[in-house]
């Protein structure tokens, strides 16, 4: 997906569900969606992730657990947009991603 002009961009999807993993006998992943963000090269490669809001799991995850702080896990997390819900269709979610200063982003490769 490329951005418009503004660096907006949309997409649309399922909305992915938790699952388990194999880290203990009852983990689950929150529902997730991964974003690989490149610049100009491959050199300016930046990977990241998006839950979505109101999800338990995110408290109770290990690899959030790892982040270094709540600013940091919360940056990760879609906020419901219902001023942008299709009626009767799709419920829509609203993740900006911040490259730079104090609101950016956490990356898992910065």
């Amino acid at each position: 997906m490329i951005t418009d002009d503004n660096g907006y961009y949309f997409f649309r999807t399922i909305k992915p569900g938790p699952y388990p993993w194999g880290n203990s006998a009852n983990a689950w992943r929150p529902a997730h969606i991964h974003f690989s963000i490149m610049g100009d090269g491959w050199a300016q490669r930046l990977i990241t992730q998006s839950y979505f809001e109101g999800d338990p799991l995110i408290e109770q995850c290990p690899i959030a657990a790892t982040i270094p702080s709540r600013d940091q896990v919360r940056s990760l997390i879609a906020q419901a947009d219902t001023a942008n819900d299709a009626p009767f269709d799709a419920r829509a979610y609203r993740f900006d991603i911040t490259l730079r200063g104090r609101r950016a982003t956490f990356f898992e490769n910065a």
